[in-house]
């Protein structure tokens, strides 16, 4: 990914409703999960691919302290500036670079992380170090493309609402590979089936959808959206 690609999606969002309106509602939905998970703010919650740090200041209000990581420098420096959380702490680190001690964390989330993970292998080293960097009976919260993302549908709608670019190039029982731009950045891109995500990860994880659909109805969120939601939250505890 790169820092253009990425900067041009924020500055959209004040001017676009569609926009803000669609990551309100991602944001919203997260929240809600997070809610079941968490009575009470936990110590310390890692939040992996963590941009320019809109989705760990979803976290602020479920953990005491925070760490972000994200790969790209500029955004890390973008995170830190807009900072106001002093205990939230901002690091550039790629998540299979980033060490710390075992058993570090009592919530670890991820928001659109996994598209950008290319393999199985990938898929299971990423799930066993997030395992181990829990407390016994941690919790994750994952932010994840659905099934519908790469409909005709949702292309259409990205395309003329939001000015989103998608090509689809492989599709599988298990995911669809392509390319996605909000410019003319095209970004390498995999959408798993959240299915196969939880089967994938209950080894590690015994995880639940939360229901996005009634969430949307219930709240009258995205009222032009007439298909199948484009994002769903996988959310839970760790065996």
């Amino acid at each position: 990914m790169t820092v253009y690609h990425w900067q041009n999606c924020v500055s959209k969002k004040p001017v676009a409703n569609q926009v803000r309106d669609y990551y309100d509602s991602v944001h919203r939905c997260h929240e809600l999960a997070l809610q079941t998970l968490l009575r009470e703010p936990c110590d310390a919650a890692l939040d992996i691919a963590c941009g320019h740090g809109e989705s760990t200041k979803n976290l602020e209000n479920y953990a005491r302290s925070i760490v972000g990581i994200d790969r790209s420098e500029d955004l890390i420096d973008i995170a830190i500036a807009q900072n106001e959380h002093p205990r939230t702490q901002y690091y550039c680190c790629d998540f299979r670079d980033f060490e710390v001690e075992v058993g570090s964390f009592d919530l670890v989330s991820a928001a659109w992380y996994w598209n950008h993970v290319h393999s199985e292998g990938e898929l299971e080293s990423a799930a066993q170090k997030i395992y181990s960097l829990l407390r016994p009976g941690g919790c994750v919260s994952f932010v994840v493309p659905g099934d519908a993302f790469t409909s005709r549908r949702i292309q259409d709608i990205a395309r003329q609402d939001f000015q989103w670019s998608q090509a689809w190039t492989h599709e599988r029982p298990e995911s669809t590979e392509g390319v996605f731009a909000y410019d003319e950045t095209w970004v390498r891109t995999k959408i798993w089936q959240p299915f196969f995500l939880l089967r994938k990860f209950s080894r590690w994880f015994d995880l639940s959808t939360w229901d996005v659909k009634a969430t949307l109805v219930r709240e009258e969120r995205l009222p032009n959206l007439c298909s199948e939601p484009p994002f769903e939250i996988l959310y839970g505890r760790a065996r």
